[in-house]
């Protein structure tokens, strides 16, 4: 990973930020502009529609979809009806589709917000009303093998649906890749072919080629016949690695950061933490961290997970505290470290991607867990 700040340069940009927060993200801007570039490069004549959902993946949607619209995308897709209006009312001349409208539309918000909303089962379809003066249009979502969400084939071609679908104004018909992670998986090739029968299919009814699109970031890795129309990248902004098989080509964009509260000596036999579960074999220096599992630190690291000061390891004692935990720094040089530095938890010297895989997890829920709680500084 190629590094953007040194612990220095962090001290004195960032340091007064950090002090005031139990967890500061830090967002490079110019990464995330890098990591577009890319995908504008690699996806030249697809339409890119970002993912915003979940508040940008918990680093704020507002100002992420505004870095998106300077950077000339003008296509979104959100979570629900309420992240649409948010975006909505900030920016009036982009296309905002719903990929969860929950179970019943509300056909007047739609109208008013001007929002497109995907259909993602057989009873959403069954109530689409049709109308010659204003039809709304929409997306519908096929499963091809997720078992999640989407009309199944037998649903979608059913003799019923033929005339509401001739007259209905569809945008794109669209389906997830269950294994787009992993170029070798062949469940990939199956869903990209179920999804293209569809398509043969309502071109039958419709006499038109309906637009498609399978691909999140993971499934443009997968190469171009999966880009089809359009491509739903959210974390390959961020530079969260699309591919489990390959490097990373893509600029690390999110730092998680901390501080130290407190240093003290601990002597040999003490413990450290709740449930004592941590027995000092020596005589040691600890540091207090302002940083907890309610910031998304999660207790799973408890005595076995690890952080950074000064870009050197720490690693945790001790049962990990709902906004507290322990770093042994023995270690360190007196010199080198003092209450108040800035204490990393992933970004320079460890990726989010290798951070998630310490906690049995994958990237995207450790953005979202430790951006719903942490000042977020875009830089």
């Amino acid at each position: 990973m190629k590094r953007d700040y040194t612990s220095k340069e962090i001290k004195k940009l960032f340091i007064s930020e950090i002090q005031r927060h139990n967890s500061t993200l830090l967002i490079n801007k110019n990464n995330l502009i890098f990591n577009a570039n890319y995908l504008f490069k690699i996806c030249k004549n697809t339409v890119i529609a970002p993912v915003i959902k979940s508040d940008a993946y918990g680093l704020g949607a507002i100002e992420i979809t505004k870095i998106y619209i300077n950077l000339g995308l003008k296509n979104f897709f959100v979570g629900n009806t309420s992240e649409a209006i948010k975006i909505r009312k900030k920016f009036k001349n982009i296309n905002i589709f719903i990929l969860n409208c929950g179970m019943i539309f509300d056909f007047n918000l739609l109208k008013k917000y001007k929002l497109t909303p995907v259909i993602n089962n057989i009873n959403q379809l069954t109530n689409w009303p049709l109308s010659s003066k204003n039809k709304i249009p929409c997306m519908i979502h096929i499963d091809t093998g997720m078992n999640r969400l989407g009309l199944n084939s037998k649903d979608f071609m059913s003799s019923e649906n033929k005339t509401k679908l001739k007259k209905m104004n569809i945008k794109y018909l669209i389906s997830h890749l269950a294994c787009a992670d992993d170029e070798k998986n062949s469940f990939n090739t199956i869903q990209l072919l179920k999804l293209k029968k569809m398509q043969i299919y309502l071109k039958h009814i419709k006499g038109i080629n309906i637009k498609t699109s399978i691909s999140n970031s993971s499934g443009i890795w997968l190469g171009k016949k999966y880009f089809l129309d359009l491509v739903r990248p959210g974390a390959a902004f961020l530079g969260i690695n699309p591919s489990i098989n390959n490097p990373n080509p893509l600029k690390n964009v999110i730092c998680l950061y901390t501080y130290i509260l407190q240093t003290r000596i601990a002597y040999k036999n003490t413990t450290v933490g709740y449930g004592a579960s941590y027995k000092l074999h020596k005589k040691s220096k600890l540091a207090t961290i302002s940083i907890g599992y309610s910031n998304g630190f999660s207790r799973l690291l408890s005595n076995v997970g690890s952080v950074f000061i000064n870009d050197k390891e720490a690693k945790i004692v001790g049962k990990i505290s709902m906004d507290l935990s322990v770093v042994d720094i023995t270690d360190f040089k007196e010199s080198n470290i003092k209450v108040g530095d800035p204490v990393e938890i992933f970004g320079e010297n460890r990726s989010i991607d290798d951070f998630a895989t310490l906690n049995n997890t994958i990237a995207y829920e450790i953005i979202c867990q430790v951006g719903k709680y942490s000042k977020k500084i875009i830089y």
